[in-house]
């Protein structure tokens, strides 16, 4: 699989390339595989060109929560180079990607000055995206959080399959497993998705896409298409109580 599918890769002048090409190692990364953890200065970054790898925050009780995901649109081990990750890297769904070793991209910087640009565009894009996803957590409930979810891990993949389970989603959104598979069960009634063990299949983008709220058009810096644009319930614009606080609500009772 060419590198280039990776989006910060495919954006290189012909010359940046070449400088980077003979140092790029293809790897297969597997589901569940540590690339580095929370403290570690890693040796190399990666570009993924089918695997998906998750941005990972543990506490000292042992909790972890994902809080982005990485695909072929950027680099595994961003703001790491010579500095101890502030994340753990895991990968999410098994794929291929490129490694690079850090020290070839510190030598980088005197002769790729296109590279870093384009790199600094893509942090400024994570950190928008990243605070939308706050605000999406913050207003809007488990539906419409789970169809951003959704839809990002196809943008950062290379196909319409995601290596999940409802638990593993439920950890991931905070959300109880059994709210989960209840809407993942609404979406497969609508045919919108597949659900295998440990495999989620998207069959109707579209349907989601006009069901989404707005924070995932926004964090794409994309419009919503015009025949996407519907009445949407309540809960999308956080006028309704969200699904998480009627839980809450619920066990207090």
């Amino acid at each position: 699989m060419n590198a280039r599918i990776n989006g910060l890769l495919a954006e290189l002048p012909e010359a940046e390339f070449e400088f980077f090409a003979p140092h790029l190692k293809r790897v297969s990364l597997t589901k569940g595989q540590t690339l580095f953890s929370q403290g570690d200065k890693p040796s190399h970054v990666y570009y993924p060109v089918g695997a998906i790898v998750s941005l990972m925050i543990d506490n000292q009780a042992g909790d972890s929560t994902e809080s982005f995901i990485l695909g072929k649109s950027c680099m595994v081990g961003v703001a790491t180079l010579g500095e101890p990750s502030f994340y753990r890297a895991q990968v999410r769904h098994s794929g291929l990607a490129y490694q690079l070793p850090v020290s070839v991209l510190l030598q980088a910087r005197e002769h790729c000055p296109a590279y870093f640009r384009n790199a600094m565009k893509v942090v400024n894009r994570m950190v928008m995206q990243l605070t939308q996803a706050v605000f999406c957590s913050k207003r809007h409930g488990l539906e419409q959080q789970l169809i951003r979810w959704l839809l990002v891990n196809l943008d950062r993949g290379v196909s319409n399959t995601i290596e999940v389970t409802h638990q593993e989603i439920s950890e991931l959104l905070g959300f109880r497993r059994e709210a989960i598979t209840l809407n993942l069960k609404k979406m497969t009634e609508r045919n919108e998705v597949c659900v295998r063990r440990g495999v989620l299949e998207v069959l109707d983008r579209q349907s989601l896409e006009a069901r989404s709220c707005d924070c995932y058009w926004t964090a794409m810096q994309r419009q919503r298409p015009v025949e996407h644009q519907v009445a949407l319930p309540a809960s999308v614009t956080g006028i309704q109580m969200t699904e998480r606080q009627n839980m809450a609500v619920t066990h207090d009772l």
